[in-house]
């Protein structure tokens, strides 16, 4: 089970802007990480059109893969590039959400 209030807020910090989650029609756990893709690539491609250099400085600071990220830029289309950093910064964040709870669990 994730924890969806840090993972929002970590998207919302690294990204700069107010992610609100209507989680009503939302009943997995899929279906609120698909929501949130659509929602940050929208985010993403913003940032794609204005501002290429603070998305590259926020896939670094998030320390999402080089090769996966390359790839990505590699799709062509800004949609499907979006939605695949979308994607990917997702699913470093809940990498990093993962370690700190086994990192803290092994503290205790």
């Amino acid at each position: 089970m994730i924890k969806k209030s840090e993972l929002e807020r970590n998207l919302s910090t690294n990204f700069n802007f107010d992610l609100v989650v209507d989680e009503r029609g939302l009943d997995s756990e899929s279906a609120y990480l698909d929501y949130l893709k659509e929602k940050l690539a929208f985010r993403v491609k913003h940032f794609i059109q204005t501002d290429l250099d603070k998305l590259l400085q926020a896939l670094y600071r998030i320390d999402v893969n080089d090769r996966e990220t390359d790839a990505a830029f590699n799709l062509g289309e800004i949609n499907k590039v979006s939605l695949k950093l979308a994607e990917l910064i997702i699913k470093r964040q809940l990498q990093k959400l993962e370690y700190s709870k086994e990192f803290y669990k092994n503290e205790e």
